[in-house]
Order: C-alpha cells, then sequence, then structure tokens
C-alpha cells in the first residue's frame, strides 16, 4: 500500500569500502529488512553508493547509516 500521506524520503549512502556482489548483495538484503526501509538500490562503482527509500516516521537518515555501519563497513551520508 502506497500511502501518500506517509513521510516517505531518499537518502544517498556512501559506502567506503569497495564491495563484491556477494557483499553488496547481503548489505542490500539487510538494509531491506529493516523496518521503514522501502527500497535500497545501488549503483556507481563496486556498489558504493545506495539509494535508500524510507519512511521517516520509521527509521531516521542517521538510523539508515548506522545499519550500514553495524554490518562493518565504513560508509557516510551523503545526499538527503
Amino acid at each position: 500500500a502506497n500511502d501518500m500521506n506517509s513521510p516517505r524520503s531518499d537518502v544517498l549512502v556512501h559506502v567506503t569500502d569497495a564491495l563484491d556482489e556477494r557483499a553488496q548483495a547481503r548489505l542490500l538484503e539487510r538494509l531491506g529488512a529493516e523496518q521503514g526501509i522501502r527500497s535500497v538500490r545501488s549503483g556507481a562503482v563496486a556498489g558504493q553508493l545506495l539509494l535508500v527509500d524510507y519512511d521517516r516516521a520509521a527509521i531516521s537518515a542517521l538510523g539508515i547509516l548506522r545499519c550500514v555501519q553495524a554490518q562493518g563497513y565504513a560508509a557516510r551520508l551523503i545526499g538527503m
């Protein structure tokens, strides 16, 4: 259900570490399982840029960054 009134947002996360296909797939799967994250897309070289579509009422951009870091990756928010 796509609720037009929900506080929807996008954030761009840069993962400092290069990710091979398996690591990238695991990270995308892990993020996609987080409550409030609607979708995660990877772009750029070695999957280092992640575009995350999320519900601000359920998770914050900082929360998303912490999820990436909790998987052992150095990362930073570069766009919201």
